[in-house]
């Protein structure tokens, strides 16, 4: 009997934290960041016809991130604004080629900062899963609120010259 229950207890943990991340806020994330990158000034000077975002992760979020990329490339199965969207699953490096966002997953407060330093100093548009990301230097994120608003660092635009389109800026909300 004991075992059953502690069987029945570690079946139900398991599934309690199979997945640290809510499907819903990974659809509208889907979403809304690949078009917040195509609002940025930086990616319409990018002379390709390509999107490149990379989905920074841990090994241990590797299925998390799996699921954010498909629902990505679902979302946007052709082109978009005359752009293919190209969706890679990255652990961090300071050595990744250049893409032109990346949407930052769980990490550490040090990597977090990390992170957005690497990202910041080579103009490339950040996203974090958790607004409470752009405490560490996180450019962009999604505010859930009342209503559903792009949420735009606006230290980091201004200290690193990030510009973006007046439509974008318009329906933001800024955090500082």
């Amino acid at each position: 009997m004991i075992g059953k229950l502690i069987t029945l207890v570690l079946v139900l943990s398991l599934k309690l934290f199979a997945s640290q991340y809510d499907d819903t806020i990974l659809s509208l994330e889907a979403k809304i960041f690949v078009k917040m990158t195509l609002l940025s000034e930086k990616r319409n000077r990018r002379g390709d016809d390509t999107l490149r975002i990379f989905i920074i992760t841990r090994e241990c979020d590797f299925g998390s991130a799996q699921k954010f990329k498909d629902m990505i490339v679902e979302y946007y199965p052709n082109r978009v604004l005359g752009k293919k969207v190209v969706v890679s699953i990255k652990e961090f490096s300071s050595t990744l080629t250049y893409p032109d966002a990346i949407i930052v997953l769980k990490h550490s407060q040090e990597q977090l900062k990390e992170i957005a330093l690497w990202a910041n100093e080579h103009k490339v548009v950040s996203f974090g899963y958790d607004p409470a990301y752009m405490q560490m230097g996180i450019l962009a994120s999604l505010y859930i609120g009342k209503s559903l608003k792009p949420y735009l660092n606006k230290s980091i635009m201004q200290h690193y010259h990030f510009k973006f389109n007046p439509y974008l800026l318009e329906l933001s909300k800024f955090y500082r």
